[in-house]
């Protein structure tokens, strides 16, 4: 067995076990591979020349107050059937850890499909979501046609309130709405006099469902429109922990980083919540 960064070569035995491990869109995972894929930052285990497990990196800065930190977000973790329970995701994050380190990247991020499941390499949750069930009555506010621009500021103007959360320029914002565009999400923002305080980024298929929810205010005005875009539909929305919704509050992303920067983020005393998972 062979542990090593991927290369571009490597593209398509990535794409193939993405496409057998996860239940993605065909549109979202050539998406993905075609403006997301950076072997620079992910690392597969190979038998031979065959791809058997792999771990996708995307580095990006999470927010300690005003201050923040480099990290790596890591997704598409998956490992061919016949190769799982024998060590090549443990042996794939230990070389990745290396690798980053030595770059100056100070933690490793993931939105874990099963609670607990890095536990064992010392990840440790880091963010909290509000799952939203689509229960409550709320008040209609001024709801418009969702720009990405005005949703930017938002998005910036929240950065602040959050511990963990992502910190994207408006190049990785676009990127990431683009995402969200591929697999054929729809959106919406939330107006006041003085102008733009929330946006919502959603799916309307068997169900309705809010992917990334933010204001800087309340959020029954937004929670109001998916219940009206749902018409009866089951219905729900991932919130900041924070947020003036009943939901039940879980761990949504885990860390893997130095004790400092743990230390740092408590000090701070603000919710941890982050927007970004795959």
């Amino acid at each position: 067995m062979t542990v090593r960064l991927l290369m571009e070569e490597d593209k398509e035995q990535a794409k193939a076990l993405w496409q057998s491990s996860f239940d993605d869109s065909p549109a979202f995972v050539n998406w993905f591979f075609e403006n997301r894929y950076l072997p620079e930052w992910s690392v597969g285990v190979f038998d031979e020349e065959t791809l058997i497990s792999v771990i996708h990196g995307a580095p990006m800065a999470l927010s300690i107050g005003k201050s923040s930190f480099p990290a790596l977000m890591t997704s598409g973790v998956a490992t061919t059937p016949r190769e799982r329970g024998k060590g090549h995701m443990y042996d794939a994050m230990r070389f990745l850890q290396e690798i980053v380190e030595a770059r100056g990247v100070r933690a490793l991020f993931n939105h874990p499909q099963l609670p607990g499941a890095y536990s064992h390499l010392g990840f440790r949750p880091s963010s909290f979501t509000k799952y939203w069930q689509g229960d409550g009555a709320f008040m209609p506010g001024k709801i418009a046609p969702f720009s990405e621009e005005q949703a930017f500021q938002v998005y910036v103007a929240a950065s602040d309130r959050y511990t963990g959360f992502a910190r994207r320029n408006r190049d990785a914002f676009r990127l990431k709405m683009a995402d969200y565009a591929s697999d054929g999400a729809k959106g919406f923002l939330l107006q006041e006099a003085g102008g733009t305080i929330g946006y919502c980024v959603y799916f309307d298929k068997e169900e309705t469902y809010g992917e990334e929810v933010l204001s800087l205010r309340s959020y029954g005005s937004i929670l109001h429109e998916l219940q009206r875009i749902a018409g009866g539909k089951p219905i729900s929305a991932k919130l900041p922990p924070d947020a003036d919704a009943p939901g039940e509050i879980r761990a949504q992303n885990v860390m893997l980083a130095l004790e400092d920067i743990w230390e740092a983020m408590c000090r701070m005393n603000r919710p941890c919540f982050c927007v970004d998972e795959y």
